[in-house]
């Protein structure tokens, strides 16, 4: 029978090494001092484990087989998934433990029980994401710039630098998923932008001190001879400046029009009318979508109870009681104007990605909503939609937010036929970057662009948009809405209709627009 190891010589052993595999940096000490105590509380559990012949690696992976049932119940039973993460979170603390107590700590361990701490925080990141608890972004972003804290914190360890950084978020990431597992409160969001800003000054300053703390160890101590040309304050300069011009260019370069629209006015002042109030500005309901259909306005609505609500209202009876039926609560809008084909309202879910069809008339008729399509969006941010006329036939108009900054001209019938919108792309115009709403008349095209700066609607032929020219190249006219956060515009006869957050409808003649 191999004799056990001294307890207090494999304590020493490990306590005397210098474990520069992890990335704590000035909580170190509290970290070691911690793993001591650990050590000496969980030493009565291991002498099975060493009967056994097991190696400390051995518990780093079983910490990794116990996320397979994070995995397997991360949404279907959220408490089971919390239960095998708690055991994981076990794992990596008791193999570090066991090493130290057993006198086999080694580097190599030390490396082993890196990788399986931070694959965990990966699964859940990355489970979150794939579950829709978080906008992609956000999740990926904080994803990276953990990882990239950590590899920065390992550097500066092995290299023996007094740079320190740290950042030790992912029990707090646990949490929040044990947080929503329980109580099913979703704040993953909330903290994974608020580390993630965190992360972001630790990368820039990490970088800063770790390429500081390298030169002075590894290069030499005069960079530069005070004849060389390259020690000099303008080169210095220039250096700077160089880097920070290409970025620079490739910025504006890439953002151009968009920056134009930011930067835009209106050239032409044309004076809307007002009309009816068709929402009591008393009554507690939101706002979420406006559009018209036979001399009627549609209103997509959520009320106090966070129902949603599809209200028909006759302007010239405003004093009748509307027609409405209910429409799914998950809905959450992606645009603000309601275009509608072939009687058919259409509806871009943001919750489910999803643009939905609801039959106008039998969804009134049975006051429940009748979905008759269904399209994913995909990659698109749709932020404004309507249909219109092209070369005789029905087609949809369909503005991309500012990541492709596209207006897409689709058939309808052949998206329905492949099962996306862009199965049925005919081609596209270049809009300002920030589309909010959408009307066609003919030829003419009257896109709200609404910029962090300002909101201005564009009047442009569509025939020169498609032809190559951006929105604000080719339009001919642009103006004010009648308030800034005003939805629409939405044509309603022969007049251009919009409506504000309050419920208040103005009109301006289409035929007052520029030429």
């Amino acid at each position: 029978m191999p004799e056990k190891p001294d307890q207090n010589e494999g304590l020493t052993k490990a306590h005397n090494s210098r474990e520069f595999l992890n990335y704590f940096g000035r909580e170190k000490k509290l970290q070691l001092w911690f793993a001591e105590k650990r050590t000496r509380l969980t030493s009565a559990i291991f002498p099975p484990a060493l009967k056994l012949g097991l190696v400390p690696d051995t518990i780093s992976y079983v910490g990794i087989s116990l996320l397979a049932g994070v995995i397997l119940y991360f949404v279907r039973k959220p408490w089971l998934a919390a239960i095998f993460l708690l055991c994981h979170i076990v794992c990596d603390g008791l193999d570090g433990a066991y090493a130290r107590n057993t006198g086999k700590a080694s580097q190599s361990g030390a490396f082993t029980d890196l990788v399986c701490d931070q694959f965990g925080m990966v699964v859940v990141a990355m489970l979150a994401i794939f579950h829709h608890l978080v906008e992609p972004l956000v999740g990926a972003l904080y994803v990276t710039l953990y990882l990239i804290v950590v590899v920065f914190g390992v550097i500066i360890n092995v290299m023996g630098l007094k740079a320190r950084i740290t950042i030790t978020s992912k029990y707090f990431l646990y949490i929040i998923y044990g947080v929503w597992a329980f109580t099913n409160h979703n704040y993953f969001y909330e903290l994974m932008a608020f580390f993630s800003v965190i992360m972001a000054i630790e990368v820039i300053v990490g970088y800063v001190r770790l390429k500081g703390g390298i030169r002075k160890k590894f290069d030499t101590v005069v960079r530069f001879s005070e004849e060389d040309v390259y020690s000099s304050k303008l080169n210095y300069a220039v250096n700077v400046l160089v880097p920070i011009m290409v970025l620079a260019l490739i910025l504006v370069w890439g953002n151009w029009i968009p920056i134009r629209a930011i930067l835009s006015r209106p050239d032409a002042v044309l004076s809307w009318e007002r009309q009816a109030q068709i929402i009591d500005p008393d009554e507690p309901v939101e706002i979420l979508g406006f559009g018209a259909a036979s001399d009627k306005f549609l209103l997509l609505l959520r009320r106090e109870n966070e129902k949603i609500e599809v209200r028909r209202i006759d302007p010239i009876k405003n004093g009748q009681i509307p027609e409405s039926f209910e429409a799914p609560a998950y809905i959450q809008p992606c645009f603000r104007t309601l275009p509608v084909y072939d009687n058919v309202l259409l509806v871009a879910d943001n919750s489910t990605r999803l643009l939905m069809g609801l039959d106008i008339e039998e969804s009134f008729r049975t006051r429940k909503a009748v979905t008759t399509l269904t399209l994913p969006l995909g990659y698109l941010r749709v932020t404004a939609m309507n249909t219109a006329k092209w070369e005789g036939r029905t087609v949809w108009l369909a503005a991309n937010y500012l990541y492709t900054r596209k207006t897409y001209i689709i058939d309808p019938e052949l998206a329905i036929r492949k099962g996306y919108i862009l199965g049925g792309l005919i081609t596209y115009y270049i809009n300002g970057g920030f589309p909010s709403g959408l009307e066609v008349a003919g030829d003419t095209v009257v896109e709200l662009n609404k910029s962090p700066l300002n909101s201005i609607l564009y009047v442009a032929s569509l025939k020169k948009l498609v032809s190559g020219r951006d929105l604000l190249s080719a339009s001919y006219s642009s103006f004010d809405p009648p308030e800034p956060d005003a939805i629409g515009p939405v044509r309603k006869g022969d007049d251009i209709v919009m409506l504000t957050p309050r419920g208040l409808i103005y009109k301006l003649d289409q035929k007052s627009l520029p030429k």
